[in-house]
């Protein structure tokens, strides 16, 4: 019986897991997932959403020319209510969140130090977890864009960003009740996370470990798991209001736009330009750097939409390829 709050992920095999919830002496199945699979499904949440959420803590100051109980109380409540919007963006990261808020106590009405203390705690947590997520976010779009072999994608991701190498993670026993039979006990590993910095670091490894050939799909623009460790351009999806999967529809669309195969390569050239100019900031340490993480990914994200409009003739070539270039006229050189 586990004496903690938070996420259990207990292995199946090398690329699956099964997560369960611990809260007091409660257990509760979430589900199972690859490894892949939860870190595509992390990656399709909206970070604007989650931006949002996480600009609704309190930060106001605890002590002005005076300090009080009740305005003191109503930020550290307030803070607590965050974790409420990010749970219903994404369950898992809101439990993670709630059981590490969880252990940060409620001071006594007239502790002024115990509330600054426990009220920047607070802070601390959603501020490494806002870090967390945008940082796994911008790597899965990288890797998944990386125009190299599978094998060769690791390496590049640890040149961009090796911190989440740093963190330790609780591994545990578990006895394996699926595969436990009479007078016979067997036990399977896992791990217990407390934070939701820790969970997302935690897959990031995964990702450098297992290498899975994760594709953005050149139709409807969605990360995928290909079936094969060869490049994929297109997914099995299907399309809204379509009976035809995406690598139906895909090579269609993309031999009706021959005529404009710039814009194709336009894009291509502009994500590897930008990929290595992002290495370069974190890297060089330039005094104005060329693009930081977050400004790549935030332009990935638009270009990535505009090429899906582009090819459905939605937006014009000069439109498309104005988002395409829009980080060239920040070059410094």
């Amino acid at each position: 019986m586990l004496d903690k709050n938070g996420l259990n992920l207990l292995t199946r095999g090398k690329l699956k897991f099964t997560l369960n919830y611990h809260h007091g002496e409660t257990t509760t199945k979430l589900y199972s997932n690859s490894y892949a699979g939860e870190l595509i499904n992390l990656v399709r949440i909206d970070s604007d959403a989650i931006q949002i959420a996480l600009n609704s803590v309190n930060n106001e100051s605890v002590v002005n020319k005076r300090f009080s109980p009740t305005r003191a109380d109503r930020i550290f409540e307030e803070n607590l209510q965050v974790v409420k919007i990010i749970k219903s963006i994404n369950e898992v990261l809101g439990l993670l969140l709630e059981a590490e808020l969880s252990g940060i106590e409620k001071p006594s009405p007239d502790d002024r130090k115990g509330y600054e203390k426990a009220i920047e705690a607070q802070r601390k947590t959603y501020r490494e977890f806002g870090y967390a997520f945008q940082n796994a976010k911008v790597l899965m779009m990288i890797y998944a864009d990386l125009d190299c072999p599978l094998e060769e994608k690791p390496a590049k991701i640890l040149k961009i960003d090796n911190s989440f190498l740093d963190n330790a993670y609780q591994e545990l026993c578990f006895v394996n009740e699926e595969k436990t039979k009479e007078n016979k006990v067997v036990l399977s590993k896992g791990y217990l996370f407390e934070s939701a910095a820790n969970y997302l670091n935690y897959l990031l490894v995964r990702l450098i470990l297992l290498s899975p050939n994760i594709c953005t799909c050149q139709n409807c623009g969605r990360l995928f798991l290909a079936k094969t460790k060869k490049r994929t351009n297109y997914c099995s999806n299907k399309q809204p209001g379509s009976k035809k999967k995406c690598c139906e529809i895909g090579p269609k669309n993309r031999m009706k736009l021959q005529s404009t195969l710039f814009g194709f390569e336009d894009y291509d050239k502009a994500v590897e330009r930008n990929y290595q100019r992002s290495i370069r900031s974190v890297h060089h340490h330039l005094t104005t750097p060329h693009v930081n993480r977050n400004d790549y990914r935030i332009w990935l994200e638009k270009a990535q939409k505009a090429k899906q409009q582009w090819i459905k003739q939605e937006i014009s070539d000069d439109e498309y390829l104005s988002v395409v270039h829009e980080l060239d006229d920040n070059d410094p050189d």
